[in-house]
């Protein structure tokens, strides 16, 4: 019987993180912050959704229920949160698949953000690099010039800015409530931490030394592209085979949608059902692969994530 499952999410507090996740969502937490909100994600004995429906953590539900995926992939392939930073975060960056597998036993991340307020605000990010050699990489690092080592992109509200693995980034928070999308990964190496020394948060100069790209590889703010339906504009942010699947569905009314792999939806402003299932402010629904058009009713704006594995 076709159905949809319910995830619960995940709050996670720190350093950098502040309160503006518990006010604009109506968090009920003992946590003293909360930097980021886990909507879908599914790392054993760390961070693992429960599907209500079943109770299992969502690695656990991933492999007994493959046929809901559709999907070749032995370990789940995803992962979706909502992220606030509020304060100097770490400069750092995130291996790839193949060093994160050989040195950590699990995936390494891509991923990519989006502001989840529209607006005509500009930032500007530090955000990969413009030297042209390990050594001196190293040298900016030791003398801490991040002047002469740091890129900079120019970020307006609504931008989707798509960061590959062994692009640094990092630094002071601006405090804009956004949706990550990426791969099912949580390894970060930092080589700057405000000089924190935190034991939980360590740096790994030689990793991030190995995991650096020379040359950079290219990056972009991308400015969205809605594609307006009767009753809904869909934004496609992302879409590459082996990586993620990053949408948003700002729902006016009543549509009807159909994909052809699972879907993750959060509601992320106001509420409304999806396939007939409520979903209100912060929630989390699986949509499995197979499922057929849905219809997405209310008036709301929805994040999503899917994935389409690579082709061998």
């Amino acid at each position: 019987m076709k159905r949809i499952y319910h995830i619960d999410p995940i709050y996670k507090s720190f350093v950098w993180a502040g309160r503006k996740l518990i006010d604009r969502f109506g968090i009920d937490t003992d946590l003293p912050n909360v930097g980021t909100i886990y909507c879908a994600i599914a790392l054993p004995g760390e961070l693992d959704n429960i599907v209500r429906e079943t109770g299992e953590p969502l690695s656990a539900f991933y492999a007994a229920h493959r046929e809901l995926f559709a999907c070749p992939d032995e370990v789940f392939p995803v992962r979706m949160t909502i992220t606030c930073n509020e304060g100097f975060q770490s400069y750092q960056l995130h291996p790839d698949d193949a060093y994160a597998l050989a040195h950590e036993g699990c995936r390494g991340k891509v991923s990519g953000a989006v502001t989840l307020d529209d607006g005509e605000h500009v930032s500007t990010w530090l955000f990969g690099h413009k030297v042209a050699s390990l050594e001196e990489f190293k040298d900016c690092v030791e003398r801490r010039d991040w002047n002469r080592l740091f890129s900079t992109l120019e970020v307006h509200d609504g931008d989707f800015v798509h960061t590959p693995a062994g692009v640094i980034h990092g630094g002071n928070g601006a405090g804009a409530v956004s949706a990550t999308f990426g791969t099912n990964g949580d390894i970060t190496y930092r080589f700057f931490d405000n000089d924190r020394n935190d034991p939980a948060r360590p740096l790994a100069l030689d990793d991030v030394y190995a995991c650096v790209h020379f040359p950079e590889v290219p990056f972009r703010a991308e400015p969205p592209h809605p594609v307006q339906v009767p009753g809904m504009k869909l934004i496609t942010y992302h879409d590459v085979d082996g990586e993620y699947v990053a949408l948003r569905m700002k729902v006016e009314g009543e549509t009807s949608f159909g994909y052809d792999s699972f879907l993750f939806i959060t509601c992320v402003a106001g509420a409304g059902s999806v396939g007939g299932t409520p979903i209100g402010l912060g929630e989390t629904l699986l949509v499995p692969a197979g499922f057929g058009s849905f219809e997405l009713q209310g008036d709301m704006d929805c994040i999503a994530i899917s994935y389409h594995a690579k082709e061998a």
